[in-house]
């Protein structure tokens, strides 16, 4: 009897008392679940930002340069718009660097550079006469498309002076990136700057030196080899470099759609491309947007010669 009388005393305590609270290690109700408001930042995930700035990105970027000389054109504009619609479909961010001969004489340049624009392209400026630039840009402008800010190619020895904003006819060009470049005329062995480089280069006198303030960054490319690329990832893999992001640009010639200095035509250009897509580190991007996402990571100075 005794038994039964503790029993009801301590289910009377218990119901007096009220529902007890969840123990350590529970879940609340729904009911008592916070609600968080819109503009909570979410939590970081600590372990993800390590491995992310850890883990050098490889840049991958496609170029090619429409010359003055009418051999230096594309033959067969259907043809080339069919081949550049191919890249871009397989993920190719492409930078085509014009000059002023051919956006002045080319056949069916409005056509060319409207179209391939709708697939991705960015235009940039690519002349062999610094004066030639900002008239390259406003002719790009005139067909219906904006001009990129990349310098496509110069002298060394004209950065001082390459670096200003030029005008044409009432078109101001402003360049903020610059892509190539040679210590001599043509691009013999040895003219070339083929350096993998991303850091913003100081005058043309010490055109290797980063200058934190300087407004010009300067892409680097290696030699435009697909082999090259492959080479660079795997030293990449193998934990060669402790740097958030390196690039590299493969070149293409718009006559022959080839790799420069090489056989690989537009089958070895996409089996690349599906072979790099598989990494995880590598990041296809045009000449500008390689810039950008340099300046976003922190803009360490580096150069690789």
């Amino acid at each position: 009897m005794r038994k039964y009388l503790f029993i009801i005393f301590l289910t009377l305590f218990i119901l007096s008392c009220g529902t007890p609270a969840a123990a350590a290690g529970e879940s609340p109700t729904a009911a008592e679940m916070p609600v968080e408001s819109v503009t909570q930042p979410a939590v970081k995930n600590e372990a993800l930002t390590s491995v992310a700035t850890s883990t050098t990105m490889l840049y991958i970027s496609a170029t090619m340069h429409i010359e003055s000389q009418p051999d230096s054109w594309p033959k067969d504009v259907d043809s080339f718009l069919a081949s550049i619609q191919q890249l871009t479909d397989a993920g190719v961010r492409l930078s085509i660097g014009a000059d002023v001969g051919w956006l002045t004489g080319g056949v069916r340049v409005q056509e060319i550079i409207q179209r391939t624009s709708a697939m991705g392209v960015q235009w940039d400026v690519h002349t062999h006469k610094l004066t030639d630039r900002a008239k390259a840009a406003y002719l790009i402008a005139k067909y219906g498309v904006t001009p990129t800010s990349v310098i496509s190619g110069m002298q060394i020895n004209e950065f001082d002076k390459a670096r200003r904003p030029s005008t044409y006819k009432g078109y101001t060009w402003t360049p903020q990136v610059v892509w190539g470049g040679v210590v001599c005329v043509g691009h013999r062995p040895g003219c070339d700057d083929t350096s993998i480089a991303l850091y913003r280069p100081t005058s043309s006198a010490k055109y290797d030196v980063h200058d934190p303030n300087g407004n010009i960054v300067r892409v680097g490319n290696s030699d435009h080899q697909l082999a090259s690329a492959e080479s660079l990832l795997a030293q990449i893999e193998a934990g060669t470099y402790s740097l958030p992001m390196l690039s590299f640009t493969f070149m293409i010639e718009p006559e022959t759609l080839q790799i420069v200095n090489s056989e690989d035509g537009l089958t070895e250009i996409l089996a690349f491309v599906e072979r790099m897509k598989q990494n995880p580190t590598v990041r296809f991007a045009t000449i500008e947007e390689t810039a950008q996402a340099w300046v976003t990571a922190g803009g360490m100075p580096i150069r690789i010669p």
